[in-house]
């Protein structure tokens, strides 16, 4: 088993971006058959409760501006394919809500490794030595800021190791803060770590990528759970056209419905002009421009009933929580 500490810059990255998402389903997956176990400082936990909320809402707010922006520039440039190009934006914006709720979801799933990972304090020896460095100006106080937080987590990861010498294959160290951290080559730590990381036991990442790359597959891990990262929202355009169909059917069956009407009987055909209105009767006009409309669903939809009761709810079902998506109230199956 591999012991990984993520820095809390890594933690609110792979909660919030979906290009990193796979690597939240990664950890999730090597954690379950105890291929990892997590290392987790209070003061990770601290900071990573702090920013989360604030995260959430700055990715909501990119993205509701970026949009207005991208949207702009095509109203104002766009060529041929100008509507196409703003449906899309439509979509994105539409399904900007459930996006935040998304990256909410992953900020639960974050929380939910922590609560099975080892979670230690930071010592008084950790600080010292973390205070220690900034006199000495050694990374990460080499860029002539303040980076005690970065100092002190570099040190109860060492201490860490140094106490559970043998418990563990490998300590892996990983952050996205490379200005910090790294050294000329990025991929590297900064040569004021060397007694932390010695490339072997004790190993430096500047990615979860590469950190569990030699744990995963991470080609075939997308294969198999493909699902735990694909986008599963749907754009506006997508609900649209569901519910236009769905109309068409239902439409369909009330109008196949009154064709037997006037074949028992019961619905009586009356010219056009006659004063008569109500469920047993239908204007000649508007049965002739209703055969026309079913003929146009027949010829636009292969399966067009007809339908027992269940597949008959599951149609009224699937058009009324649709309409209920958009805003309209439950049950509401007007054709």
């Amino acid at each position: 088993m591999h012991l990984i500490l993520l820095d809390t810059c890594v933690w609110l990255d792979i909660s919030s971006k979906k290009a990193d998402l796979p690597m939240l389903a990664a950890l999730e997956h090597l954690v379950e058959i105890e291929a990892i176990k997590i290392l987790v400082p209070d003061l990770v936990i601290a900071e990573y409760n702090r920013n989360k909320e604030r995260v959430i809402d700055a990715t909501r707010k990119r993205l509701s501006a970026e949009c207005k922006l991208v949207k702009g520039i095509i109203e104002s440039f766009g060529g041929d394919g100008k509507q196409i190009a703003l449906a899309t934006i439509d979509d994105v914006n539409h399904r900007l809500p459930i996006l935040s709720e998304a990256n909410e979801a992953s900020v639960n799933r974050a929380v939910k490794l922590f609560e099975s990972a080892i979670q230690i304090q930071i010592s008084s020896s950790a600080k010292i030595k973390a205070a220690e460095r900034a006199i000495a100006k050694r990374a990460p106080f080499h860029k002539q800021k303040n980076s005690i937080a970065d100092a002190v987590l570099a040190e109860a990861f060492q201490e860490y190791r140094a106490e559970h010498p043998g418990r563990f294959d490998s300590f892996r160290f990983v952050t996205h803060n490379v200005t910090d951290f790294s050294g000329t080559d990025h991929r590297e730590p900064h040569a004021d770590f060397a007694e932390i990381f010695d490339g072997k036991t004790s190993m430096y990442f500047n990615s979860i990528n590469s950190a569990i790359d030699d744990l995963l597959d991470m080609e075939e891990f997308h294969y198999e759970h493909e699902f735990f990262w694909e986008d599963q929202t749907r754009g506006l355009q997508e609900i649209l056209e569901a519910m236009d169909e769905l109309v068409d059917k239902v439409w369909y069956n009330r109008h196949m419905n009154r064709m037997y009407g006037i074949e028992s009987g019961e619905i009586e055909i009356v010219p056009e002009g006659t004063e008569r209105y109500g469920n047993d009767v239908i204007h000649h006009h508007i049965l002739e421009g209703a055969l026309a409309s079913a003929q146009k669903v027949r010829d636009k939809y292969e399966d067009t009933g007809p339908w027992n009761d269940f597949e008959w709810g599951m149609i009224n079902g699937k058009l009324s929580a649709l309409r209920w998506i958009l805003g309209e109230e439950w049950d509401e199956l007007y054709t």
